[in-house]
C-alpha cells in the first residue's frame, strides 16, 4: 500500500513539474466586425500548451460555439457566434485548462459605410497592375528590415528594389492623369523568405503587410487616397500556396494542414485543361489541384475545413479591413474545386458589388470559359467565380504581333468563340502582365505595331490590363527579374525620371502620349467600355469592328499590313444608313461620308471613328 501511493505521489509531483498553463502568441483573424453576414468566426490561437483548453466568454454578444483540441498544443480553433446585435467593443475570451487559464482580447469594430469601398470593377474600367518593389522607393528607411534576411539589393533582378506603398501614394495623380482607373498590385502580404521575396507571392503571414512595403494601415489609407482620385483598388491574392518558410511549414497545425510534406509532395501538374477533360482519370484531375506549385511553395489542403475557414475569413478580414474593390486570384484552377467555389460565393454574398478575376492560364476559350461562373458546360461545381483572365485572347494577339507574318485574323477568329462564355463583357484582356514578356519587346521595338497592338486591346470587348511602363515603352528583359524592371525615375539612384515628359525619351514621350490619348478616349466613349461588339472577317489584314452602346457608335478599323489601303465603306453600308459624317477621335478629322465613302489607313494603323448621325 505504501508503495502505490507512493507511487501515485511521484506521478502527481512530475505532473505537477510539467504543468504550464496554457500561453496565447497570436490569434487569427486579430478582430472583426459587427454587423457582417459572417457572423459564426473561428479563430485560430497560436501559442503552447494549448492541448484540451476550453474557451469560455462571459459576454451576452459573444457565444462560444466549440473549442476544437487537436494532437498539435501550439494551436487551438474556436468557433463562435457573434450576435446579431452585438455592439462594437474589446471582449475578452477565457482559456481554461486543468494546468491554469490565460484570456485574450477579440475587438469587434463597426463597420465602415462608404459607397466608395467594394465597387468591383467592370468593362467601364482599365487596369494598371503594378509591381510594387519595383514602381517607386517612397520610404527608403524600410529597404532593408531587421530579421528579414531578403535585404535590399537593387542591382539584382531578383532582390528588393525598395519599391513600396509610398512611392505608389506619391504618384496616384500620375495614375489619375494618365487615364487608368483601376490598380492591381502584386502581393503586398509578408514574405520573409530567403530570396526573391519581392514578387509577393510566397506568403509567411496573410494579415501583415509585408514591412517592406509598409503596414497594414498605410495599405488602408492607399485605398482611401485612391478612391479619392476615383482609382479603384484590385488585391492580388494567393489561396492556393504559402511560402516554405511560413511558420506552418515547420510546425503544421494539423498533418493534413498541406498537400503532402516538405519532404513528400508531387510537384503541382501545370496542364489545366485536364480539369474539365471529360476523358480525364480522377488521379490526372487530382495532380491539378493537389501537386505544389513549386518546392519553394507548398500546395495548402483545402479539403482541410480549418484551412479552409483561415483563407475564406482571411480574405474577408482584407477586403473589410481595406475597403478594395476586387481581387485577382492567383493560380485558380490549382486551388480546391470545391473550396474555390465556396471562396468566392462567400465573398460576394458579403459584397454583392465586387469583383473577383481568376488566373487562369488556358488559351483555348472552349477549356477557358468553364471556369467562369454560369457556365454552359457541366461541372461539378460552379466555379462561382465572374471573371477569368483571358488567355485566349491574349495567344491571339500574341499570333498576330509576336511575328511580322503574323495576321490579324487570329484576333477575329477568338472572338467569334464568345458564345462558350457566359459573360465575355467580364474577361480581363491584356498584351502582358507581370510573368509574360512585355508588349513592346514581343513587338521588338516597333512603335507603329505597339501602338496597333494597344488600339485593339482598348477598343474591343472586355476588362483591359496593361502593365506599369507600358505607357513609356518599357521593354523589361527575357525572364521575370528583368521583365519587372525598374520604373526609370521610381528610385534614388536613377538619374533621370521618366515621371516628367522633359526627361522621357522622344520614343518614350511618343508611347505616352499615345497611351494617354487612347485611354482617355476610352473614358470618354461608352461604346468602348460597355458597347456590343459587331465585327468582320478581315480581309487583306484589314480588321472593322463597331462598338455600339445606346445612340453611340464607334466604328475601330485596324489595318495590319505594312502598306497604305483605302477601305470601301459600301459593305458595311447598312451600318452607315444614317450616318452623315465620322469624326477620327484619333486625329480630330472629320469628313462626309457622302463625298468620302472610304477609309484611307497608313500601314499599320488603326482609326476609331466616332458615327455623326444624320438627327445629331
Amino acid at each position: 500500500m505504501k508503495t502505490l501511493l507512493s507511487l501515485l505521489l511521484t506521478v502527481a509531483a512530475l505532473h505537477w513539474c510539467d504543468a504550464q498553463p496554457p500561453v496565447v502568441e497570436k490569434v487569427a483573424p486579430p478582430h472583426w466586425w459587427v454587423g457582417m453576414k459572417l457572423r459564426t468566426v473561428q479563430l485560430m490561437v497560436d501559442g503552447k500548451n494549448l492541448r484540451n483548453v476550453r474557451a469560455t466568454s462571459s459576454s451576452p454578444f459573444i457565444k462560444i460555439i466549440t473549442t476544437h483540441s487537436l494532437e498539435n498544443p501550439s494551436y487551438t480553433f474556436i468557433d463562435l457566434a457573434i450576435e446579431r446585435h452585438a455592439k462594437a467593443g474589446a471582449y475578452r475570451i477565457d482559456l481554461r485548462s486543468r494546468d491554469g487559464t490565460t484570456s485574450f482580447v477579440l475587438p469587434l469594430h463597426e463597420r465602415r459605410r462608404s459607397l466608395e469601398e467594394h465597387q468591383g470593377f467592370d468593362a467601364s474600367d482599365v487596369i494598371y497592375l503594378i509591381v510594387p518593389d519595383r514602381f517607386v522607393n517612397g520610404d527608403t528607411t524600410n529597404d532593408s528590415i531587421a530579421g528579414m534576411p531578403d535585404t535590399s539589393n537593387p542591382e539584382h533582378p531578383y532582390g528588393r528594389h525598395g519599391g513600396d506603398l509610398r512611392g505608389i501614394l506619391s504618384k496616384l495623380d500620375y495614375l489619375q492623369d494618365l487615364g487608368v482607373t483601376t490598380l492591381w498590385l502584386t502581393p503586398l502580404v509578408e514574405n520573409n523568405t530567403t530570396t526573391a521575396s519581392y514578387h509577393g507571392y510566397a506568403a509567411t503571414d496573410l494579415y501583415r503587410i509585408d514591412p517592406r512595403f509598409g503596414t497594414n494601415d498605410l495599405y488602408a489609407e492607399f485605398v482611401r487616397e485612391a478612391h479619392r482620385r476615383r482609382l479603384k483598388v484590385i488585391m492580388d491574392h494567393v489561396n492556393n500556396h504559402v511560402s516554405i518558410h511560413h511558420p506552418w511549414i515547420k510546425n503544421r497545425p494539423t498533418p493534413d494542414w498541406l498537400n503532402g510534406t516538405p519532404e513528400q509532395h508531387q510537384r503541382a501538374f501545370h496542364s489545366k485543361v485536364e480539369l474539365h477533360d471529360p476523358h480525364s482519370d480522377t488521379l490526372t484531375k487530382q495532380k491539378a489541384t493537389r501537386g505544389w506549385f513549386t518546392d519553394a511553395m507548398p500546395d495548402l489542403n483545402q479539403r482541410n475545413p480549418f484551412v479552409a475557414t483561415y483563407l475564406l475569413q482571411s480574405t474577408l478580414w482584407w477586403i473589410e479591413f481595406s475597403g478594395i474593390d476586387g481581387i485577382r486570384e492567383d493560380t485558380f484552377p490549382s486551388i480546391d474545386n470545391e473550396f474555390r467555389a465556396r471562396w468566392c460565393k462567400a465573398i460576394l454574398d458579403e459584397y454583392p458589388r465586387f469583383n473577383i478575376v481568376g488566373e487562369v492560364w488556358v488559351q483555348d476559350p472552349a477549356y477557358l470559359a468553364p471556369y467562369q461562373r454560369g457556365s454552359f458546360f457541366p461541372a461539378a461545381f460552379d466555379p462561382q467565380l465572374p471573371c477569368i483572365t483571358d488567355f485566349g485572347l491574349f495567344d491571339a494577339f500574341m499570333r498576330t504581333f509576336a511575328d511580322t507574318a503574323g495576321t490579324i485574323e487570329h484576333v477575329f477568329t477568338c472572338l467569334t468563340k464568345d458564345f462558350l462564355f457566359r459573360d465575355p463583357t467580364n474577361l480581363l484582356t491584356f498584351l502582358d502582365n507581370h510573368d509574360i514578356r512585355r508588349i513592346m519587346s514581343t513587338v521588338r521595338g516597333d512603335a507603329k505595331r505597339f501602338k496597333l497592338a494597344l488600339t485593339l486591346l482598348l477598343t474591343t470587348r472586355g476588362i483591359p490590363q496593361i502593365l506599369y511602363g507600358t505607357e513609356i515603352g518599357m521593354t523589361g528583359g527575357p525572364d521575370h527579374g528583368r521583365l519587372r524592371a525598374d520604373f526609370p525615375g521610381g528610385f534614388p539612384h536613377h538619374t533621370r525620371s521618366a515621371f516628367h515628359a522633359a526627361e522621357r525619351t522622344t520614343e518614350e514621350n511618343d508611347a505616352f502620349e499615345y497611351t494617354k490619348r487612347l485611354l482617355h478616349i476610352r473614358k470618354a466613349y461608352p461604346a468602348l467600355q460597355r458597347g456590343a461588339l459587331v465585327h468582320f472577317k478581315p480581309s487583306n489584314e484589314v480588321y472593322l469592328y463597331v462598338r455600339t452602346h445606346g445612340k453611340q457608335n464607334i466604328l475601330i478599323a485596324v489595318n495590319h499590313h505594312k502598306m497604305k489601303q483605302t477601305v470601301n465603306l459600301a459593305p458595311y453600308a447598312h451600318l452607315l444608313s444614317d450616318v452623315v459624317r465620322l469624326r477620327n477621335v484619333l486625329s480630330g478629322e472629320e469628313w462626309d461620308l457622302s463625298t468620302h465613302p472610304a477609309l484611307v489607313l497608313e500601314g499599320l494603323t488603326a482609326g476609331i471613328y466616332e458615327m455623326v448621325h444624320e438627327s445629331l
